[in-house]
């Protein structure tokens, strides 16, 4: 017997696609913190104190493989809104790895964002 997978209805699907969106461009603006959070401060230094949990997390990430909440809560709404999951390599290697640098700087990556990030937090240190 086949069975077949039901695609929730529309009206249905449209909150979970919301939170799913939702997630993504939330996700989008914490990678966008991670590397460029330290220039930001320069303007807005209370921006510091987000910037440098957001530094903490994504470094710790480049170290060991941590669950991501936000990559949780985009695959749930994905899920119960009809669309596929993410895959296993998540949020960065979906969107970004490929799109804004190609997929062979993978491994380049964290360095190039430290060397983004280095000259902010040095320009904190001078003003």
């Amino acid at each position: 017997m086949v069975t077949a997978t039901r695609t929730p209805a529309r009206s249905t699907a449209l909150p979970y696609q919301a939170v799913a969106v939702g997630a993504g461009l939330a996700h989008l603006a914490f990678v966008v913190l991670v590397v460029l959070g330290g220039y930001l401060a320069w303007l807005q230094p209370w921006v510091l104190w987000l910037h440098l949990p957001a530094l903490v997390w994504g470094m710790a990430g480049q170290v060991r493989p941590l669950p991501c909440p936000l990559t949780d809560l985009e695959n749930w709404g994905r899920v119960r809104g009809g669309w596929a999951r993410l895959p296993a390599s998540g949020f960065i290697e979906y969107y970004l790895t490929g799109v804004v640098y190609p997929a062979s700087w993978r491994s380049r990556m964290p360095f190039v964002v430290l060397a983004v990030v280095l000259p902010s937090w040095l320009g904190l240190v001078l003003r």
